[in-house]
């Protein structure tokens, strides 16, 4: 999607940035619009999401759309909700408790897809960044690793990582104009020996579960909150 197309630049984000000494410099760079709870889909005046709503974002893109001439245009959006969410963090936990999956697929998930879904944003290609720090703690933070927790034991064991990574790939991949990336972690975590083979399995397993389809999948993403050398020769 990403070829020979435009990417979306929160407005938001752009003011945000231009108030701060040099922040000319980085206020045109396209972001992701992070949806991390259920509210933040109408907009909630969060710091991270602010008063836009993903309607409204998408509306903004596709103004940016027309402006860009014939380009085509990317808006990046992440999908970040599951139930008992980045189980082996607690900063960054979510609203929704372990067992929650219905209301991450009828509270979320629907909505969300219901709104990518109408023709007013048929001319947008919509990337999906699924799940961040979800499917990799199951492989890392689990029973017989270092860096175990219960909670990640729960999930592991409950199955709505995968059901919850499927369900979203169902319903987001169904809409021709949405481009579904899994998250794989980060350069520093998936990709050793003990762990990379059963990541790559754990991946395909859940976008195929509830639903869900590896046809659906368009790729993975790494980095997503972090960042690290471009270029690194032990990378």
């Amino acid at each position: 999607p990403y070829v020979g197309a435009g990417v979306y630049v929160n407005p938001q984000w752009r003011t945000q940035a231009m108030a701060e000494p040099g922040g000319s410099r980085i206020a045109n760079q396209p972001t992701g619009v992070w949806l991390d709870r259920i509210s933040a889909i109408a907009g909630n005046d969060s710091p991270t999401t602010g008063s836009m709503g993903l309607a409204d974002h998408l509306d903004e893109a596709v103004q940016q759309d027309a402006a860009n001439g014939t380009t085509p245009m990317v808006i990046q959006i992440v999908i970040y909700n599951l139930p008992g969410r980045d189980c082996a963090a607690l900063a960054s936990n979510g609203e929704l408790g372990p067992t929650e999956l219905g209301r991450y697929q009828t509270e979320y998930i629907d909505p969300i897809a219901e709104i990518m879904s109408r023709s007013a944003y048929a001319n947008l290609r919509i990337v999906t960044i699924i799940e961040i720090d979800s499917l990799p703690n199951l492989i890392t933070n689990v029973s017989g690793r270092a860096g175990e927790t219960a909670l990640c034991n729960t999930m592991l064991q409950n199955g709505n990582y995968v059901n919850g990574v499927g369900y979203a790939v169902a319903r987001l991949g169904a809409i021709s104009n949405v481009y579904n990336y899994i998250d794989a972690a980060h350069h520093g975590w998936i990709g050793w020996d003990d762990n990379f083979g059963p990541t790559a399995q754990l991946l395909f397993q859940a976008s195929n579960a509830n639903g869900g389809s590896a046809s659906n999948v368009h790729g993975f993403i790494t980095n997503t909150a972090n960042y690290s050398a471009l270029t690194e020769p032990f990378i």
